[in-house]
């Protein structure tokens, strides 16, 4: 069979880094073949495979080009490259497509309402989000949903009034290179300050901005010296921008220091730098670095929401996001407790011993995808094929 997977959306974040990740693995099941619809950067070119077809491309710039991209293009090519199934990676499925299509939903706010959040987006984030909710509203009959946790299929199905066999989950695992995957957890010692990693791109719902103020009250609880390494730059967002100048107008670099976006090459680094990882993001779909974490030996602090409980069950404490107090006192809490921070980590190591293998995961998408080409649609037809391949 013939597959295409389209991911032209994924530039950054933990998308692009799991996809990274499951292409390889998606490529080595030779039995089938694979038409990549991929982000035109030079870390896919990797994808390559003798049962492989890259096709790279700049992502439209607009919100109306990529309208178009979706439902005229994405269509075209899966016709034109006579495909069995669409694998829809990025959150989008065509609305009329000629293949039966197994979507992947990424983006949290597609199923979370979260007033903080949003209030802080910009109008294109708003207007995307809108487009993603309406577009789940009316997904076709033939659209078979992938989530990867219980907690986004709870909400998908009761958002969204979705037969409960067509929303499936498929788990992720750490976005950590191969060479990475056999890392050792670090080790804790008497190194001080005590270091907080916050491992993530800036989106509003990741909720920084407590960090600075939860950092500040931390002196009232714990004596210890600490410091809080985030890693944004200031062109991902304009809310980058004034979380950086208010870090430098309060100048409070001994406590909140920015390393900057962290390269697949320099993630071991980052990790064995930290004494934990902390999290205080108000939606997720998965939360890589939540495993990632767990790989390598660190506690885990994050908010007290449902998606959060279902990756870190008993690996992690978890503090009111929107409360700079009960995050600072949290963070106390696991400075001062080394009992507490050895469970969680051997709570950690459990959890990923228990987690599908990247191979694994691809083997599921395959298994989906196979299913969704035995059922064709009744418009699937030789003709449709020979109607745009020229």
């Amino acid at each position: 069979m013939k597959f295409v997977v389209e991911a032209l959306g994924l530039t950054t974040g933990g998308g692009k880094t799991g996809l990274l990740r499951l292409l390889p693995a998606l490529a080595a099941h030779r039995e089938h073949d694979f038409v990549f619809l991929l982000p035109d950067l030079p870390e896919f070119n990797a994808a390559a495979s003798p049962n492989v077809e890259l096709i790279l491309r700049r992502k439209p710039q607009n919100l109306a080009a990529r309208h178009w991209f979706l439902h005229h293009t994405v269509p075209r090519i899966c016709a034109r490259k006579r495909s069995d199934a669409l694998l829809a990676y990025g959150n989008f499925a065509p609305r009329r497509s000629p293949v039966p299509v197994v979507l992947l939903v990424q983006n949290a706010h597609f199923v979370y309402r979260e007033a903080v959040a949003e209030g802080k987006m910009t109008l294109r984030e708003k207007l995307i989000v809108a487009y993603g909710r309406a577009h789940l509203r009316r997904l076709p009959s033939h659209v078979q949903v992938i989530v990867q946790t219980e907690a986004i299929r709870a909400k998908m199905l009761s958002e969204y009034h979705l037969d409960d066999a067509r929303v499936r989950v498929i788990p992720e695992c750490d976005g950590l290179p191969p060479q990475l995957s056999g890392t050792l957890p670090a080790s804790y010692g008497g190194v001080a300050p005590f270091t907080f990693l916050c491992l993530a791109v800036y989106y509003p719902h990741k909720n920084l901005e407590v960090l600075i103020e939860a950092m500040k009250k931390l002196r009232r609880y714990c004596a210890r010296p600490a410091v809080c390494c985030i890693t944004i730059h200031p062109d991902q967002h304009p809310g980058a921008r004034d979380l950086l100048r208010t870090i430098a107008r309060e100048n409070l670099h001994k406590i909140i220091l920015n390393v900057g976006p962290v390269p697949d090459s320099k993630l071991d680094w980052a990790y064995r730098s930290a004494h934990a990882l902390i999290q205080p993001t108000l939606l997720e779909t998965f939360g890589r670095t939540y495993i990632e974490a767990m790989h390598y030996g660190l506690p885990i602090l994050t908010s007290d929401r449902d998606f959060a409980r279902c990756v870190c069950q008993d690996a992690a404490i978890y503090f009111d996001p929107l409360n700079p107090e009960s995050v600072a006192r949290t963070c106390a809490r696991i400075m001062e407790d080394e009992s507490l921070r050895l469970r969680l980590v051997r709570n950690g190591q459990r959890l990923v011993s228990q987690l599908p293998s990247w191979e694994d995961i691809a083997s599921r998408y395959v298994d989906l995808l196979e299913n969704a080409a035995a059922k064709k649609l009744p418009h699937f037809s030789p003709l449709l094929h020979g109607a745009v391949t020229g």
